[in-house]
């Protein structure tokens, strides 16, 4: 690494003023050693005197040289310093501008994982961390939940949540301000003490658009942060920056999830589903013997009769009503998707024929018990349609799969009960 001129003028100062002292403390010398062998010489008096004068105006001006070469050489070595720390201020601002640049060239393709870790990095240059999270209220406004996390316990703080006011999250999302938290004073009441392990500081930065709070990027440091008037301005700079990032990366995966997500249900739609489909198909084809995969195709019987007879409002209270009791059966792993009209699919991994009948059977039983409420005193008893297909057995490709398993439902339909139940409420209770 090379040095800056600033740093050598200092290095080259500090030499001339020691040079500069070396020779005041000669000239020290030789003006006593003079006076001395004037005093004991021959010379006449006058001489001596004439002598001596010489000397000591001459060692006189060496002073006031000396004097004014060192106030030179400190007012020298503190510009040099001054520009050391300019230097610095300098450095930091170029890398609060590479936060900038990463914004026009990430900002509208990076999803919100990688766009987390870019800015960490990022940040990490300028303000040192232990960790990073990225706090995010949920669907209900009434907690904060971690997104994002990377840096130490990585593995107890992901999908960490904690109440809206609680924490040093919260504390920023009230004040809407930088919030420094030099003891965990504030996450040690929100957080359980093995998340904070290793930690000793955090501080909290509101993430603002249109003068609402959309998140708060909290660090957490493994020494104490001080809460002085430097610090504060240094991370107001880096969340000005950083702010657009995260706001970017959201929208796009707000997008990304718009185009994947049935908007009556709120189920993943047809593209989701063939998306995850040939993902799972890439695991089983890969350990063929030990991981079976089964998608189900599954319809509502006689669903035009009711949009009919009933109107689209009930129908579409009807779609939501179906997809939610389908996937309250589900599996964690399965995946449930709306494909169209009132047909749904759904991806079992790991599950063989056995396994997926066990499941649909499972479906049957809870629609058998839970009718539908189409009015404060009238209900319906919904029936489904199921076809499913094995993979290897059945089909080898998302299409070829998703084919058989409708064909087989089709099949299935004429061994079905025709025809909607009503009950009155008496008979319901």
């Amino acid at each position: 690494m090379q040095s800056s001129p600033q740093r050598d003028t200092g290095s080259r100062q500090h030499i001339q003023n020691r040079n500069t002292h070396i020779f005041l403390a000669a000239a020290g010398l030789i003006a006593i050693a003079l006076t001395f062998f004037l005093t004991v010489s021959d010379v006449a008096g006058r001489a001596k005197i004439s002598v001596l004068v010489v000397v000591a105006i001459t060692f006189i001006f060496a002073c006031l040289g000396s004097l004014l070469i060192t106030r030179r050489g400190l007012m020298d070595e503190g510009a040099a310093k001054a520009a050391d720390s300019l230097d610095g201020l300098g450095e930091i601002e170029n890398r609060l501008v590479a936060l900038d640049e990463a914004h026009q060239v990430f900002g509208s393709s990076l999803n919100a994982v990688d766009m987390f870790r870019l800015v960490s990095s990022r940040v990490g240059e300028i303000f040192p961390f232990a960790a990073s999270a990225l706090f995010v209220p949920d669907e209900t406004g009434e907690k904060l939940v971690i997104t994002q996390f990377e840096g130490r316990n990585a593995d107890v703080m992901q999908d960490l949540e904690i109440g809206i006011s609680e924490g040093l999250a919260g504390k920023a999302i009230e004040s809407r301000a930088i919030e420094i938290d030099a003891d965990l004073e504030f996450d040690s009441w929100a957080m359980p003490a093995e998340k904070l392990e290793g930690f000793r500081s955090s501080i909290a930065i509101p993430l603002m658009q249109d003068e609402e709070v959309f998140g708060i990027f909290e660090l957490f440091t493994d020494r104490v942060i001080k809460n002085d008037e430097d610090t504060v301005k240094l991370l107001e700079a880096i969340g000005e920056h950083v702010t657009p990032l995260f706001r970017s990366s959201m929208a796009f995966e707000q997008s990304i999830s718009s185009a994947l997500t049935d908007v009556l249900t709120g189920l993943p739609n047809e593209r989701a589903l063939f998306m995850i489909l040939e993902n799972q198909l890439a695991e089983s084809m890969r350990y063929r013997d030990e991981r079976p995969l089964t998608v189900v195709a599954i319809d509502i019987k006689d669903f035009a009769e009711v949009n009919s007879d009933l109107g689209h409002a009930i129908g579409d209270r009807m779609l939501e009503f179906v997809g939610e009791r389908i996937k309250e059966q589900l599996r964690q792993m399965d995946f449930l998707a709306r494909s169209m009209n009132d047909e749904f699919a759904v991806i079992l991994p790991t599950a063989s024929e056995k396994t997926a009948l066990e499941i649909m059977e499972r479906i049957k039983t809870v629609f058998a018990q839970t009718p539908f409420a189409i009015a404060e005193n009238e209900y319906l008893k919904i029936w489904l349609n199921f076809g499913w297909a094995t993979f290897w057995k059945d089909g080898e490709t998302a299409n070829q799969l998703i084919r058989n398993a409708q064909l087989r439902k089709q099949q299935e339909k004429s061994e079905e009960p025709a025809g909607v139940l009503w009950f009155p409420k008496e008979y319901v209770n």
